[in-house]
């Protein structure tokens, strides 16, 4: 079915829409997306601290880089790579 849209499948039957209660909600994390289920994943590979300065980086990202906007409202797991710019960004800030 191309072009069938739902809030199951996003637009078009893209990448699926992620409502309030299927994301995490944390202080000071705004624009953000991860479910549960990644967020713990995140912190066993990575341990809070790190994770928590990873966050704090996308976050800042989102925020206020015109690149960054195309990424807002989607879920972010992806940006949270072990070679990724945001996990090598959170080590050097240690």
């Amino acid at each position: 079915m191309s072009g069938y849209s739902s809030i199951e499948n996003g637009k078009k039957g893209g990448r699926p829409k992620y409502d309030s209660e299927v994301k995490i909600s944390l202080p000071d994390i705004d624009f953000v997306i991860l479910t549960p289920t990644q967020y713990g994943s995140l912190i066993e590979r990575y341990g809070y601290e790190l994770l928590r300065k990873a966050l704090l980086i996308l976050e800042e990202w989102l925020k206020s880089s015109p690149e960054g906007e195309k990424y807002r409202g989607k879920n972010n797991y992806a940006h949270f790579r072990s070679d990724g710019w945001v996990i090598n960004s959170a080590k050097i800030t240690r």
